[in-house]
């Protein structure tokens, strides 16, 4: 209990220095993006706001784009100044909400992500599949296509000893080309691949109206997020983040702290748990995308020496 206690104690003082040092409200987030994450924000929000700056931070692998959006919508329709802490990994649509802030701040090591969709795979229960998944297979199509006929119009010509022109080994090797990719082609689902195409676009739209209003990055920005890279894991690191962002800076001091313990409290989180809270009053969510169970206990105020979830997990990460 002492434990648990005085990791409470350490974090509220850390937030409380922090927000002081930064006059802004700080809430801290770590988990999937979902409605249910969104709603309590909401809550949680009309009930702390003290200050006209905000500074959330965030933790998370990724989720829903439209939930996305509207978090960073809250933010920016609530304060006149809203910034985005990432102390730890904060992918796919928590790059989203990146697109909405005023100011980015990243730990070192810390890491952003690609704007990437994630679409159920069809008759898989459970199974969700990346949007630059299709594009990556049909560039890796259309580019074996072209080398098969590139090589293919080459070899005829020069094995012939001229007696093949090129337009006729262009026709040849057009044709078996054409044979070639047509089963592979057969094979692709256009249900499948229009809604990872309309994914990719989601991402991009949302993105470029937060960014509209942030000033933080370009247009062109927002579709290269969502187009440039190789995969959903693909690591953007503070280095990169800065070619992408204007407003965009490492943390000091007390933020810096607070963002590494609220970093090493959140690994212990069950993959499915969101925990949403602020300075005052934290709100496990059992169960990513569920509101809260009319069964689980109050909304706990800082002061409140109870044990909880919470600070079972602070105590562990001490």
């Amino acid at each position: 209990m002492a434990g648990s206690i005085s990791s409470k104690t350490q974090i509220v003082k850390l937030g409380l220095k922090a927000s002081k040092e930064h006059s802004s409200d700080i809430y801290a987030y770590a988990g999937d993006i979902d409605e249910g994450g969104y709603e309590a924000l909401r809550a949680e929000m009309s009930e702390t706001k003290r200050s006209d700056k905000a500074i959330l931070i965030l933790i998370t692998n990724g989720g829903s784009g439209p939930a996305a959006f509207k978090i960073a919508r809250l933010f920016q329709s609530t304060y006149s100044h809203f910034s985005m802490f990432a102390p730890a990994q904060c992918k796919s649509a928590g790059t989203i909400v990146a697109l909405g802030a005023h100011h980015i701040w990243m730990s070192p090591g810390a890491e952003l992500g690609p704007i990437d969709a994630q679409v159920p795979q069809p008759d898989e229960i459970g199974t969700i599949e990346s949007s630059l998944s299709s594009r990556a297979s049909l560039d890796a199509l259309m580019d074996a296509t072209i080398q098969f006929f590139d090589t293919s119009v080459v070899n005829l010509v020069t094995k012939s000893q001229g007696s093949v022109s090129f337009k006729l080994a262009a026709e040849i090797s057009g044709s078996m080309a054409t044979s070639m990719v047509s089963s592979l082609v057969a094979k692709i689902d256009p249900t499948l691949l229009g809604r990872h195409r309309r994914g990719v676009s989601e991402g991009i739209r949302y993105g470029s109206e937060l960014a509209s209003i942030s000033g933080n990055a370009e247009e062109g920005t927002v579709a290269s997020l969502a187009n440039d890279y190789p995969c959903h894991d693909f690591v953007i690191d503070f280095f990169q983040a800065e070619k992408l962002f204007r407003n965009i800076s490492q943390p000091e001091r007390s933020l810096l702290e607070y963002g590494k313990f609220f970093s090493d409290v959140a690994r212990f989180f069950p993959e499915d748990v969101v925990s949403i809270g602020t300075l005052h009053r934290t709100i496990p969510l059992a169960g990513s995308g569920s509101k809260r169970a009319s069964d689980e206990p109050p909304t706990r105020q800082a002061n409140d020496d109870r044990p909880s979830q919470v600070d079972e997990l602070s105590q562990k990460a001490a």
